[in-house]
């Protein structure tokens, strides 16, 4: 496996953690700071830019689900914002973990190849 992809494996557990067990919807500045470090910690192990964009904007979004007021701008009719901004940065993480398996499988078939 990789190191540079296997590290960014681990943050994405990391976050997806954090976000599953912490609701948001208040000011939590832990919270938002452990988002922080993790999301930079990933953007620093790959340079990948579709990953990069994915983790800033769950960065983004933490920031305002982890905030006092921020994310009530956020609220649907039937979700609150709060929950709508769990729902956007879970996509997010998504995308990078099915990211990381392009890569692992791009660079996977570039070695069998030669």
């Amino acid at each position: 496996m990789y190191k540079d992809l296997r590290d960014v494996r681990e943050r994405y557990a990391a976050l997806r953690d954090v976000i599953a067990q912490t609701p948001g919807g208040r000011d939590d500045a832990v919270t938002r700071t452990k988002v922080a470090i993790l999301c930079e910690a990933a953007i620093a192990a790959l340079d990948d830019p579709e990953c990069r964009q994915r983790l800033r904007a769950v960065e983004r979004h933490a920031a305002e689900l982890f905030s006092s007021a921020e994310h009530r701008k956020w609220d649907r009719k039937h979700m609150s914002g709060a929950e709508y901004l769990r729902l956007q940065i879970f996509i997010a993480l998504e995308g990078v973990n099915t990211r990381l398996f392009f890569l692992d499988a791009l660079r996977d078939r570039s070695t069998t190849a030669v």
